[in-house]
């Protein structure tokens, strides 16, 4: 079996040429054909991150004694080195230096992976439960209310 990877930016498949090459040589038989979706994070995605997720884990930092913690971009910088940090060690040394990834990044399903990291960190370490970008955010608006007053 013969593994192709398609990329997909949306628009159209960035490797095209390559993936018609690739199947004008293949013998009959059965093939596995991934398409990898590498598009940027969506709108929407950006708006119920930066709307419900930062401002809630914002609050529940700063609720939890880290009074450091007192912007959306202050807790953005929180989550990005507990779930997107990355080691670099060095070959002469063996020294290792931790660098928190950068969110702008991720692809679609990557931003997905990470805000449902976010929400099950939020849960689990400050007690926060975030709601779903599709449930009735209710209680989230008489939670910002709550926030603002």
């Amino acid at each position: 079996m013969v593994e192709i990877i398609v990329e997909n930016t949306g628009s159209s498949l960035l490797n095209i040429d390559e993936l018609k090459s690739a199947l004008q040589q293949l013998k009959k038989g059965k093939h596995l054909i991934t398409i990898k979706d590498i598009r940027k994070r969506s709108i929407q995605q950006n708006r119920y991150y930066w709307g419900v997720c930062v401002p809630m884990v914002r609050k529940g930092l700063y609720d939890a004694g880290y009074d450091e913690v007192k912007t959306n971009e202050d807790a953005h910088e929180v989550l990005k080195h507990v779930l997107l940090k990355k080691s670099i060690v060095s070959k002469q040394t063996g020294d290792m230096i931790d660098l928190s990834a950068s969110t702008q990044k991720l692809s679609i399903p990557e931003f997905d992976a990470y805000v449902e990291s976010v929400c099950k960190w939020a849960a689990e370490y400050l007690l926060v439960i975030i709601p779903s970008p599709y449930q009735q955010l209710v209680e989230f608006e008489e939670w910002v209310e709550n926030t603002n007053a």
